[in-house]
C-alpha cells in the first residue's frame, strides 16, 4: 500500500527519491495531496532522519540465498564484470577519508557519512562471497589497490552533486544485473542497486542543505550545474572511480551478453534542476540555464562590490 507524503519532510525526501530510483518505482504525487516541499533549512539535523530510513530498509546478509548459487551460470565473462563491480566499490574508504577530512567541521553529515561507509563495505564484501562461490579469489592486494581515489573539488555542493550523480549511475547500473541468468547475482544487483539509489537520496539532501545554508546559494548552484556538464560532455575525463568503472565494464557487457549499458542522463538533468530550482528535462536544456545561473551569480557579485565600495551614511 502506498501514500502520498503527509508533510514537507516526507515530501522532500520522495522529490530526490522520485528522481533518484532507477526503475521508476516511485510515483509523482498530486501537488493538491501534500504540502507544499519544505527547504532543507527546515528540517533540523538530517542524521536522525537518513539513518532512520537506513536502519529500515537495511538488508541482512543472511538474506542472500547462497544456496541458490548457479555455477553452470557463473560464466568468465560474467565474473569478470563482478570483479570490477567489487573493485570500484572499494573506493568508498578513500571517499570516506576524504569526507571526513573536508566535512569533519559538519557533525550531522559526517556521522551519516559512518552510515553510508558501513553499508558500502559490504558491497563488495558479498561481491567478493560470490566470485568465491564461482572458484575464483582475488590477489592479496585486490582491496588495497581498490581503494585509491580522487581529490575532493573545492566546492561541497559540488563535492555532494557529484555524488548523487555517481550514485544514480551506480543504482543503473546495479539494476542492469537483476535480470542475470545467476539467481544469487540477480538478489545481489538488486540489493547493493536500492542501496546506491538510496545513498544518492540521501547525497541530494545534503546538497539541498549546503545551498540553503550558505552565503552565497546561486554560486553553489552554479557549482552544481558545472558538475552536471562536465558529467554530460566529459565523462571520459572524470576522474571519479565509478565513472572509470563504467567505462572499464563497458569493454565487457557483450562477452557478458549483456546491452551496452546507458548513463540515467535525463534523470540526472532533472536531479540537478530540482536542486538548482531551473527548469531543465535533458541535456540539451543545460546551456540555456547554466547561462542564467552564470548571469545571477555575476550579478550578485557586482552589487556585492559595488555595495562594498560605498561609503558609509
Amino acid at each position: 500500500m502506498s501514500r502520498p507524503p503527509i508533510n514537507a519532510r516526507e515530501r522532500t525526501a520522495c522529490e530526490a527519491a522520485t528522481l533518484i530510483c532507477p526503475t521508476s518505482a516511485i510515483s509523482k504525487p498530486d501537488a493538491a495531496q501534500a504540502e507544499p516541499a519544505a527547504g532543507p533549512e527546515e528540517l533540523g539535523e538530517l542524521y536522525p532522519a537518513v539513518s532512520a530510513i537506513a536502519e529500515g530498509v537495511r538488508w541482512k546478509l543472511a538474506d542472500i540465498p547462497w544456496d541458490r548459487f548457479d555455477l553452470t551460470q557463473a560464466t568468465a565473462p560474467l565474473r569478470a564484470m563482478v570483479r570490477e563491480m567489487a573493485y570500484s566499490e572499494y573506493t568508498t574508504f578513500s571517499a570516506t577519508q576524504r569526507f571526513m577530512e573536508s566535512f569533519g567541521a559538519n557533525t550531522d553529515f559526517s556521522q551519516w557519512v559512518s552510515v553510508w561507509f558501513y553499508e558500502e563495505t559490504r558491497h563488495p564484501m558479498v561481491l567478493l562471497k560470490w566470485l568465491a562461490l564461482a572458484g575464483e579469489t582475488p590477489e592479496a592486494d585486490f582491496a588495497t589497490r581498490g581503494r585509491i581515489s580522487v581529490p575532493f573539488m573545492k566546492s561541497a555542493t559540488g563535492t555532494l552533486v557529484t555524488n548523487v550523480i555517481s550514485e544514480m549511475v551506480a543504482a543503473s547500473a546495479y539494476v542492469g544485473f537483476v535480470r542475470v541468468t545467476e539467481p544469487v547475482l540477480g538478489v545481489l544487483a538488486q540489493r547493493i542497486g536500492a542501496d546506491e539509489a538510496r545513498h544518492g537520496a540521501s547525497f541530494f539532501t545534503y546538497a539541498r542543505r549546503a545551498i540553503a545554508q550558505s552565503a552565497e546559494p546561486d554560486r553553489e548552484r552554479l557549482a552544481a550545474m558545472k558538475v552536471l556538464h562536465f558529467w554530460l560532455h566529459a565523462a571520459k575525463t572524470v576522474s571519479h572511480p565509478v565513472n572509470e568503472a563504467i567505462g572499464r565494464m563497458r569493454a565487457l557487457l557483450p562477452a557478458a551478453g549483456e546491452p551496452p549499458f546507458v548513463p540515467p542522463h535525463d534523470r540526472i538533468v532533472q536531479m540537478v534542476a530540482n536542486l538548482v530550482g531551473l527548469p531543465m528535462l535533458t541535456a540539451a536544456d543545460l546551456p540555456v540555464q547554466l547561462e542564467v545561473m552564470m548571469r545571477r551569480v555575476h550579478a550578485t557579485g557586482a552589487r556585492s562590490i559595488y555595495a562594498r565600495a560605498q561609503p558609509a551614511s
